[in-house]
């Protein structure tokens, strides 16, 4: 057996002979997205694969499992359930229940005496809370090109003329999913829709989709995330006059420097350890954490075939651009984008008297391990928006604070 994205550039299980050292028949191929694992058996057989299209999905390919997941499916319509382990005799199995609106909780099922118990709650405090429907829509940019998305509307609210807030995800070359997202479900209470990209060099859609995004860090990219507001200010969804944009890591970087390039689009940003200098960001990767057989890969990642001025998407050389109100905030111990990419940019900003609200971590790196200083930035990005784009909710629903949320899970380029 064999994944490879070789023959129809998404990636597929294949058999393979090893003996010749050929690739032989599909074992599983999705006509649209990449297969992203495969699933053994206790014996090595390939028991099933499993793939993303709107939401993670399972294949079957032995009919006892098949027959088993039907079974838990019916018992657990509308979530995601996965199959986590089993034993060895097959009887007892783990499962994970889940749904982008529900964080979750894992069954032990008992198949002879047909009991299903509950095993644990990764998100215990938040059981028995109302969260907001997430659903999978999609849009054609302005290349033509259909851009997979998760919008999230407030509770209660109208679905009508909303103000927005636009959350591009880390990597870039990762993908929102439709699962729980603390974060989102945070904004959403707060009165706010709540639109995910997947932007091009998302992955998950074939390796074409992944390298149209190669040298578009502040370009395609970011293109596709305001074709997503027109498109939702189109539809009379979004108040195109109340948007502001958001992220961590990667869309970090996103907000910050969508904010300057188009002005006109955003009322405020607000940035989770974003990089601010890509040149800076490609020496610190190189040296730091990439093997020098992969920097050229990197590199290309980064600045394309055409080798993209980096300078000229850095916020940190161009601070003259900022127009409106930013929310700066980064770990003091990040690994991935050191705190001076975020310090750079706010001496910068300070020295031309730009407004610029700054909040370093001292626990924190690139992402929350702290709960106190997770509660302290989802504090401050409240009053944030609500100083800057208020949702115009005058109470919101008492849904608990994210305090255990990784902002980011990945550096730029990864």
């Amino acid at each position: 057996m064999i994944v490879t994205n070789a023959a129809t550039g998404r990636f597929a299980v294949y058999n393979y002979d090893f003996a010749t050292d050929t690739r032989g028949a599909a074992i599983f191929e999705h006509p649209e997205v990449d297969v992203t694992d495969a699933i053994f058996s206790p014996e090595g057989a390939v028991d099933g694969v499993t793939f993303e299209d709107d939401r993670p999905r399972v294949h079957w390919l032995n009919p006892a499992m098949a027959q088993l997941q039907a079974m838990i499916d019916r018992t657990f319509a509308g979530k995601t359930n996965t199959i986590i382990n089993r034993s060895r005799d097959g009887n007892r199995v783990l499962i994970f229940s889940s749904a982008a609106n529900d964080p979750g909780t894992y069954y032990v099922f008992d198949r002879a005496a047909r009991r299903m118990e509950v095993f644990a709650s990764p998100y215990d405090r938040l059981t028995g809370q109302d969260f907001a429907a997430v659903r999978a829509v999609s849009y054609r940019n302005r290349a033509g090109i259909t851009i997979h998305a998760y919008l999230t509307l407030p509770p209660g609210s109208s679905g009508r003329n909303l103000p927005l807030i636009l959350l591009p995800h880390g990597g870039p070359f990762l993908r929102d999913s439709w699962v729980f997202n603390p974060e989102v479900q945070f904004l959403a209470s707060r009165g706010y829709a709540v639109l995910q990209p997947n932007f091009r060099g998302s992955t998950g859609y074939g390796r074409d989709f992944v390298q149209s995004g190669y040298g578009q860090y502040g370009g395609a990219m970011i293109d596709d995330m305001e074709d997503g507001m027109d498109w939702l200010a189109g539809e009379g969804i979004a108040d195109r006059a109340r948007v502001c944009i958001m992220g961590s890591s990667y869309g970090g970087y996103a907000a910050i420097w969508g904010a300057m390039r188009s002005p006109q689009r955003y009322r405020c940003a607000i940035s989770f350890a974003g990089p601010t200098d890509l040149r800076a960001m490609l020496r610190y990767d190189s040296n730091s954490f990439i093997p020098r057989r992969y920097v050229r890969e990197f590199r290309q990642r980064l600045q394309g075939e055409e080798r993209v001025d980096l300078d000229a998407v850095a916020p940190a050389r161009h601070p003259e651009m900022l127009r409106v109100p930013l929310l700066l905030a980064h770990g003091r111990r990040d690994p991935i984008v050191p705190p001076e990419q975020s310090q750079r940019l706010m001496s910068a900003l300070q020295r031309l008297h730009t407004p610029v609200e700054s909040v370093f971590f001292e626990k924190s790196g690139h992402g929350f391990t702290d709960a106190g200083e997770a509660a302290d930035y989802y504090r401050r990005v409240e009053a944030f928006l609500a100083t800057h784009n208020p949702s115009g909710t005058s109470s919101p629903p008492a849904a608990p604070s994210p305090v255990a949320l990784p902002a980011a899970a990945s550096r730029p380029g990864q």
